[in-house]
């Protein structure tokens, strides 16, 4: 039997949150949130659904857009590729347009979405490979705190 990649990759994000100091809870039901963090500075609690690239695709940068015309229920996707140690952290209201898939990664010359990172999503993009271990969580919690920083300011002014 395989392992669950998705809750792997779940589990991953979790451990990175905790390790960095962060408050996090998870609801007993899956239904659009995998948990929820409390911000350390600001305390607001912020809904985040994770996302992971699937084992041995060839595509890493594609993903399903499940929100089709409506609101996703979070308020962070963090899309995953635990291979590479890379992944966005991506506000939801940049997930409201009507295509079938977002395509994260620009196209290699075999024609998969594993190259560099589309520039509309550069802004949410880290890679923590080259980071030692030790050091991804703070790594990690530093930038999804400045992606909430920068997406507070910008709903100030909408």
């Amino acid at each position: 039997m395989r392992p669950n990649s998705a809750k792997s990759a779940e589990l991953q994000i979790i451990i990175w949150f905790l390790e960095a100091g962060w408050e996090l809870f998870t609801p007993v039901a899956d239904i659009g949130t995998d948990m929820v963090v409390r911000h350390p500075q600001t305390r607001e609690l912020l809904a985040v659904q994770v996302k992971h690239k699937q084992r041995d695709s060839l595509n890493e940068g594609l993903l399903d857009n499940d929100w089709r015309g409506v609101q996703p229920p979070f308020d962070y996707l963090i899309f995953f590729i635990p291979e590479k140690q890379r992944l966005l952290v991506i506000p939801s209201e940049e997930l409201t347009k009507a295509g079938k898939r977002f395509v994260f990664f620009t196209l290699d010359t075999n024609g998969y979405s594993r190259g560099r990172i589309r520039p509309k999503f550069s802004a949410y993009y880290l890679d923590l490979s080259p980071l030692r271990i030790e050091d991804r969580a703070n790594a990690f919690a530093t930038f999804f705190a400045r992606v909430h920083a920068s997406r507070e300011e910008r709903l100030q002014y909408i």
